[in-house]
């Protein structure tokens, strides 16, 4: 969808944030699944903590069993099991995957302690996305799930920070792009809808 006719050509890499890290990879047109179907697990790819957490904060774990995974920061669980301490208004009691959500009115509302959660967020992304430039390569970075959901200023100065903290090299910098998955945070539903026929 995002380069049409051409898309056969091109490569991208997407983070999906939601109650985990969801994320795909495609090749020259291609999704790349790899041996076992694991390929784009991004949630679970190990990135560097040092000068992304508080010097108070605890190395983050993930449900999956991991420490410092990008999901353990990067996500709604993520948020509610490791970040949540760090906003100075609780949350209350809110259901399953809530706190997460409303963590993010908040953020959209310009609470301080919010956007700094959301600002370890979007470190967290962009090291993951450095971590891609360096074994992938590709023309554009996509940004899906609920932080995208968001009113446009909080959504932009989101998809900015994930690119301040991806470092590309200067050849890297001239093609890449970063983008919004096209259909936001419903791209899963047409693209897993082939498997289910």
């Amino acid at each position: 969808m995002h380069f049409g006719s051409a898309g056969s050509a091109h490569t991208s890499i997407a983070a999906i944030v939601g109650t985990g890290l969801g994320g795909g990879v495609i090749e020259a047109g291609l999704v790349v699944k790899g041996a076992s179907g694991m390929a784009g697990e991004l949630g679970h790819v190990h990135i560097p903590m040092a000068g992304l957490l508080a010097d108070d904060q605890p190395i983050p774990r993930c449900n999956c069993g991991f420490v410092g995974d990008a999901e353990s920061v990067a996500s709604l669980t993520g948020i509610e099991n490791n970040l949540l301490p760090l906003l100075a208004h609780p949350v209350p009691d809110p259901p399953p995957d809530e706190a997460g959500r409303q963590v993010r009115a908040y953020g959209e509302a310009g609470d301080e302690m919010a956007l700094r959660i959301f600002e370890q967020q979007a470190m967290a992304l962009g090291r993951l996305f450095t971590i891609a430039a360096n074994y992938t390569d590709p023309n554009v970075y996509f940004l899906g799930g609920g932080v995208v959901e968001s009113t446009p200023a909080f959504r932009d100065s989101f998809r900015g920070k994930v690119r301040e903290h991806t470092v590309l090299r200067d050849e890297q910098t001239r093609l890449a792009s970063f983008a919004v998955v096209p259909d936001l945070d419903m791209a899963g539903a047409p693209g897993a809808l082939p498997w289910r026929l």
